[in-house]
């Protein structure tokens, strides 16, 4: 299905900069479609209906062809340059186009249906209502915030359908979400789509939720998993393998391993780098290779393989976190030299706790592990690492997406027997 004219006109008109800061990408026809036809059986229910980022009007004109002239539509627009064009086409007896900002609107009526594509863009948590703290950890997309919004904004029956990154489904900063809505509204579908957006590779999903009249009418058990009390999302078709996955596992939590990040930023402390190989190794996310260590030489001047600061010889794990963007690469190395080392911010490293025995009781603070066993555990989680059963779990649980410290500590299933 093409796009209509005035998506590509205003993907034309709008600048790239315009675009990515307000998170502006318009809805392909085919994912509109399938989102349409997904709500045919509930027709008959929906009187009033809101589009609060309307955009070039791809949900709209479907609604129109959709329902009878009775049904009251509201679109909603901030950017001028789209409302000033979708008000022309759009607005009628029974639409109403309006320009404001979304997250200020506070309509005198409730809705039976809440429907889009809210933008995507991750926001500064100063700049944002306090109202929704309690919703998301970290700095927020504001994707979360259209969702908590048009939640109050539903009738009892409502229903809330919106395209969301793939990443909503694990994303641990949006697990407050996931636990709200998985409490109080029933998960009707979560589908992956594979429509093209145009200016954007990025995955999503299609989620329509539904506000009950009662909450012991929910029941969403064949979408969500509970791991270490976090709530994850699950596509329908991948829940029996994610359980799989699971069996006869145990996480690095689990078996007293800790997990943090790198703690050297190259770029900000420049003037310790140095050539001079009496200094601590600077070890970087590009210097491991194919899960093995494998030293680079820098063409960037400022880039250097040594760091003037005290380092650690302790042996541990190392992954690299990725970078958000691209396909997420796997790679891992244990790291077990002579001489201190340092690591950059890019790389996770993997340590036992020395204080803490697995399966032990965890107040017991005698360090009863040598190096030689220490390197043992590493090697057993290095196993576990290459255990094809773990790139299925990365596959399916990732995508993507990089990876983060909680994520590695506590949902990572280990495979700590083999």
């Amino acid at each position: 299905m093409e796009y209509s004219s005035l998506s590509k006109d205003l993907t034309t008109k709008l600048s790239s900069v315009i675009k990515k800061e307000n998170g502006i990408y318009f809805t392909p026809p085919s994912c509109v479609s399938s989102n349409i036809n997904l709500l045919k059986p509930y027709i008959s229910e929906i009187k009033t209906v809101l589009e609060p980022s309307c955009g070039s009007g791809e949900f709209i004109t479907s609604l129109q062809a959709l329902f009878p002239q009775n049904v009251s539509i509201t679109g909603i627009e901030l950017n001028e340059t789209i409302y000033n064009s979708v008000f022309l086409q759009l607005n009628s007896s029974n639409v109403s186009i309006l320009k404001q900002d979304y997250l200020t609107f506070d309509p005198a009526t409730k809705y039976d249906l809440i429907i889009g594509n809210p933008p995507f863009y991750v926001m500064k948590k100063e700049s944002v209502d306090k109202i929704y703290y309690p919703y998301f950890d970290g700095r927020p997309n504001i994707f979360i915030l259209f969702i908590i919004k048009s939640l109050e904004l539903l009738n009892d029956n409502g229903i809330l359908s919106f395209i969301l990154p793939k990443n909503f489904l694990n994303c641990l900063y949006y697990d407050k979400t996931r636990n709200y809505l998985s409490q109080n509204f029933q998960i009707l579908h979560i589908v992956e789509r594979d429509d093209k957006f145009i200016d954007t590779q990025q995955e999503t999903i299609l989620m329509i939720i539904r506000k009950p009249l009662v909450k012991t009418e929910i029941n969403n058990t064949k979408y969500i998993l509970s791991i270490h009390s976090y709530t994850i999302f699950v596509l329908e078709d991948n829940m029996n393998k994610i359980v799989k996955l699971y069996e006869k596992s145990k996480t690095l939590w689990d078996l007293g391993f800790t997990v943090s990040v790198g703690n050297v930023v190259w770029n900000q402390c420049k003037d310790i780098l140095t050539d001079d190989a009496t200094k601590t190794r600077l070890i970087y996310c590009s210097d491991i290779v194919d899960n093995q260590l494998s030293i680079k030489k820098y063409k960037n001047g400022d880039k250097k393989n040594y760091i003037d600061k005290p380092g650690t010889s302790r042996p541990m794990i190392v992954i690299n976190r990725g970078y958000g963007v691209g396909e997420y690469k796997f790679n891992y190395c244990l790291i077990n030299e002579a001489g201190e080392y340092l690591l950059e911010n890019h790389l996770i490293c993997i340590e036992y706790n020395m204080n803490i025995e697995p399966n032990k009781d965890k107040t017991d603070k005698t360090d009863k592990t040598d190096k030689t066993e220490l390197i043992k555990m590493y090697e057993k989680v290095i196993m576990s690492f290459k255990d094809k059963r773990t790139q299925e779990f990365i596959k399916l649980y990732f995508g993507n997406n990089a990876i983060n410290t909680t994520e590695l500590n506590y949902i990572l299933p280990i495979y700590y027997d083999i």
